[in-house]
């Protein structure tokens, strides 16, 4: 073997184990009653994205890459945590549902069928 490929052997091994481990803190934290659900996802997500790095960082080989590459990965967290967030935005505006609207329609359909009863 190359002494290439000697060097690479140790990393690889340690980013198994730490895979291994981080494995299992996320079937550890899947067990775990957190008192509010987005803090059980936060952690689900940190150990995920701990778990990429180094898949991404290593086995991709994106450590030697340049600062370009970091930058676009950082811009791909930060549009995913803002889709993410998205629909706990939803409830705290009026665009969508519970804003009333319903409640305003006129429902002539339902009063025609009232008129229709009351005829027999």
């Amino acid at each position: 073997m190359s002494d290439d490929i000697k060097h690479h052997i140790p990393v690889y091994k340690n980013v198994f184990i730490a895979l291994l481990i981080l494995t299992a803190c996320t079937v550890g934290a899947s067990y775990i009653h957190f008192s509010y659900a987005w803090i059980g996802l936060l952690v689900g997500l940190l150990i995920a994205s701990a778990k990429g790095y180094l898949v991404a960082s290593q086995f991709m080989h994106l450590n030697n890459e340049k600062r370009f590459i970091y930058g676009v990965l950082t811009l791909t967290v930060v549009f995913f945590f803002v889709l993410l967030l998205m629909p706990l935005l939803w409830d705290e505006n009026s665009v969508a549902h519970g804003n009333g609207a319903y409640e305003n329609v006129s429902h002539e359909h339902s009063d025609e069928g009232h008129h229709h009863e009351g005829g027999h």
